[in-house]
């Protein structure tokens, strides 16, 4: 009852900390605010928990159809929530509440408001097990809830859930793996150490990477600082340790190994700039956004005499290693898989300081007051100097100057608690509440203001910007009155490529972090598609090319009234609401489509873009194939019969120097001729200068930008294809400034092959996609030997025809095809994660392995202790006493 009593303090003292901590935000959601960042905790959190929310509560936990063109959970969506243990958590909780009405259908809104309350529980958690943590390590209650909370409350914690709400996970693993080295070393009990690596790996790659470089860190200070009297040998240690690794990577690798593979099958440029040794930029005593420095911890450690305890040794050096490294980009660059720096790694860092905290105040009575003098002069030393050295702060601002006065408490209170001890439950208090109050002025500070947080409201988010209802009624419409397999709508909202997620409909664009690679050097270089915003991690559209929405089944696009530019070929008006028109496409094809046609990519090797479009409209295209790709009529260039004239601008020998405020060339095309109804102009440009920011790119009507080359989300792809209604004059613009510009060429197109694909007859097929699977039932009359869906090729896709497996192909560069036979084909294609069944059996084996290995130990265990009993009974009374 006693210990029942005291985990019903911890659980009730974490929870009103952690409401505590979110007060700021609890606040604003009263008031209507949202606890997400404008940018991607909109664009990415909230639409990916509603998608796979339903997608889960469907029973479908592999595939999803509306991910941009298609793709897997547990590979592309594996870095935030397709195997998330925590969302997994959430999910069946919401669930439950939805199936009791106690909440609405969860929509976008929903998880964007709920992210606070997620944070809350999550949070107290966090507080409970790091806690518990401590407590384990031989410090007292309170010394050790401090360290908990200055662990889990810290400015990373929040910086992390408001922008990138799954990076709050994180804070929960590391606890559970330090526990599990110390129960290994401690007791010799493997199962803790097991079960947290299993969880760490299954949940997150990039944060399992995270944790065990500092794990392995720590177990290497362990050695060398040993805490207890009684623990086992190293090679005895190393042995557990490395079993216990083995079996956790086992049960973890089901969602471990297809989330690397999504990982290494991204395409992502490499990082080439220069990372500068040191960058000290950040002021880490009085407002750094990344890393601010609790005062207790500043105070202890000057305190010198602390470091003869060795529990704060050992968090102490850690906590002065990750200190430093904030300060090294090259460290934020390694913890980031060694490409651009990025700080996701320090909250290493926090939970060292908390456990030098906790650890210094567990032993704060050994310490006589006049230690404590030096120490404190230390600290306004440090105070002082990164006032001084920094220009741009100012005591006018409420958060230094919140940090100046708890810095003055802390200091006052611990000299004063070296002296009299009753002060000591009034420093404890002070800390916790000191450190409270500055977690929600950095919320209002760095997040809501500086951050642009203010701008995630519940207003935006019900607005035309986001997701109206006058939007997804005539969606809804358009889906619902069209009878294809999958129609996808082009419709984006403020620039947001998560449109089609956040209002539920199959669409053309997606923005992730990892991506399939095949769709992206589909778009980057296969087909040169211009997604009018270049940038990584995404993809949109089909670069109004009327040949590509036939192919791929862009059925729709929408548009605001009065602002329709570049509607492809064969488009024309079909639904509208009071400020939305909806344009169809009178050239779809079918979902299914059959040749006998085939032509390889090595053949297509030299083609033009467009010659690869009426490939693809011809027949198929195939990585390989055993019999001799077909022969295409090429489509000339026609560059040589335009007329070339600077705008603004000289051009000579590749070299574009425009000297107006914007300029460019003008391509004459009135000696072409009028065949054509629209052109494809093909170019390279590339801005001269490093320097130059990003940049807008006009080829007539057509807008789209290009980064500046020192982004980091530049794709570094130069060759640019855009399509242009025909014209008399083709006009490329961009700003003053000096390019290379080169390679120019220039297709025609009559769409002959277009409106023969659709006027043409295909083999009838009827289709059902349900979760992960593709069912086709196919009446293979013209006995064509091929057949593909527009569903994006990637490892998992299996493919059975009348029951028989048959190999999967990669055709038109980047969908799902397939051999068929004449006649009737009944054919299934059915997605798995890579390599799931070979990991399913691994983590059953692992599993129960672990779990005989757990018990045997424990068996050992208590036969050992029986014997000791024995043998101890058998000894005279005078030899026990």
């Amino acid at each position: 009852m006693r210990k029942y009593n005291y985990f019903m303090k911890l659980i009730g003292f974490s929870v009103v900390a952690a409401i505590a901590a979110h007060g700021f935000f609890l606040y604003q959601w009263w008031q209507g605010g949202l606890m997400a960042g404008p940018n991607d905790g909109l664009s990415q959190m909230a639409p990916f928990r509603s998608m796979l929310y339903q997608q889960f509560t469907d029973g479908n936990l592999f595939y999803s159809f509306i991910y941009g063109l298609g793709g897997s959970t547990f590979t592309q969506l594996a870095y935030y929530y397709g195997i998330n243990i925590f969302f997994y958590i959430t999910t069946a909780v919401v669930y439950g509440l939805e199936l009791l009405s106690l909440v609405k259908e969860p929509n976008v809104l929903f998880w964007a408001q709920a992210t606070v309350f997620i944070s809350v529980v999550r949070l107290s958690i966090v507080l409970i097990l790091t806690t518990c943590l401590f407590r384990y390590m031989k410090m007292n209650t309170i010394p050790a809830f401090t360290g908990a909370l200055l662990y889990g409350a810290c400015v990373m914690y929040f910086r992390h859930v408001t922008y990138w709400e799954f990076f709050g996970d994180a804070f929960l693993w590391l606890p559970l793996l330090v526990l599990g080295v110390e129960k290994g070393i401690r007791e010799q009990k493997p199962g803790w150490l097991i079960m947290a690596v299993a969880l760490s790996l299954f949940d997150n790659f990039y944060f399992a990477f995270i944790n065990f470089c500092f794990i392995g860190l720590y177990v290497c200070l362990r050695w060398a600082i040993r805490l207890t009297s009684e623990e086992p040998t190293l090679k005895v240690q190393i042995r557990q340790f490395s079993l216990s690794a083995l079996l956790g990577f086992g049960i973890g690798s089901v969602g471990f190994v297809p989330a690397v593979w999504g990982f290494f099958h991204n395409y992502r440029p490499d990082y080439e700039h220069d990372i500068p040794f040191l960058d000290n930029t950040s002021n880490v005593l009085y407002d750094s956004h990344l890393y601010l420095l609790p005062a207790i911890f500043v105070m202890f450690l000057f305190v010198f005499p602390l470091y003869r305890i060795r529990a704060f040794r050992l968090f102490a050096l850690l906590a002065i290693l990750f200190t430093f490294l904030h300060f090294i980009p090259l460290a934020a660059s390694f913890f980031n898989g060694m490409s651009a720096p990025q700080h996701r790694f320090e909250y290493l860092g926090f939970f060292s300081i908390g456990g030098t905290v906790a650890a210094g105040l567990q032993h704060f009575n050994r310490l006589d007051h006049r230690v404590l003098i030096p120490a404190a002069v230390l600290m306004v030393y440090s105070y002082i100097a990164f006032y001084v050295m920094d220009d741009s702060l100012s005591l006018k601002d409420i958060l230094p100057f919140l940090i100046v006065c708890t810095a003055i408490g802390v200091l006052l209170l611990t000299v004063t608690a070296g002296r009299f001890r009753f002060v000591m439950p009034w420093l404890v208090g002070f800390i916790l509440l000191s450190h409270l109050v500055i977690v929600n002025q950095f919320q209002h500070d760095k997040l809501y203001e500086a951050g642009r947080v203010k701008e995630s409201t519940k207003a935006y988010v019900e607005s035309e910007a986001y997701f109206s209802n006058e939007q997804q009624r005539l969606i809804d419409h358009v889906i619902s009155s069209d009878a294809a397999v999958l129609p996808r709508v082009e419709w984006k909202t403020d620039g947001r490529n998560n449109t089609p997620l956040i209002q539920g409909f199959p669409g053309t664009s997606v923005y992730s972090s990892i991506l399939n690679k095949e769709l992206l050097f589909f778009y980057y270089y296969d087909l040169q598609i211009d997604m009018k915003r270049e940038s990584v991690s995404r993809y949109s559209g089909f670069g109004d090319r009327a040949n590509l929405y036939s192919l791929f089944g862009g059925n729709y696009i929408m548009y605001e009234k009065n602002k329709e530019k570049n509607i492809p070929y064969g488009f024309t008006e079909y639904m509208e609401s009071d400020h939305y028109v909806v344009y169809q496409n009178r050239n779809s094809l079918p979902f299914v489509r059959t040749s006998d046609i085939v032509y390889t990519e090595e053949a297509l090797r030299d083609a033009s873009v467009l010659d690869r479009e009426h490939a693809m409209l011809d027949g198929i295209v195939l990585e390989k194939s055993s019999q001799q790709s077909a022969e295409i009529d090429t489509v000339p260039n026609l560059i040589e019969q335009a007329t070339i004239e600077p705008i603004e601008a000289t051009y000579n020998d590749g070299q574009l120097n425009v000297s107006g405020k914007t300029g460019g060339i003008d391509i004459h095309t009135n000696q072409i001729g009028p065949s054509y109804e629209d052109y494809y102009v093909s170019f390279y440009l590339l801005n001269n200068d490093r320097h130059a920011p990003l940049f807008p790119l006009h080829v007539n009507d057509f807008k789209t930008s290009r980064k500046s080359r020192q982004s980091i989300y530049r794709t570094k792809v130069n060759e640019i294809t855009v399509r242009v209604p025909r014209e008399e004059v083709i006009s490329l613009r961009v700003p003053e400034g000096n390019y290379t510009l080169k390679n120019l060429r220039l297709y025609g197109e009559d769409y002959q092959e277009l409106e023969e694909a659709a006027g043409g007859t295909q083999n009838h097929a009827e289709v059902e996609l349900d979760g992960n699977r593709i069912e086709i039932s196919l009446d293979n009359k013209k006995r064509d030997h091929f057949l593909s869906v527009p569903i994006p090729y990637e490892k998992g896709w299996h493919v059975y025809i009348d029951g028989e497996k048959q190999q999967i192909r990669k055709a038109n560069y980047a969908f799902l095809g397939t051999r068929i036979k004449p006649g009737h084909n009944e054919i299934k294609m059915v997605y798995y994660p890579p390599y799931f069944g070979i990991t399913i059996t691994l983590a059953l084996l692992s599993a129960g392995v672990s779990a005989f290995w757990i018990l045997w130990r424990r068996n050992k265990r208590k036969k050992r202790e029986r014997h000791n009993l024995k043998r101890l009974a058998k000894e005279p009374i005078d030899n026990r006493i």
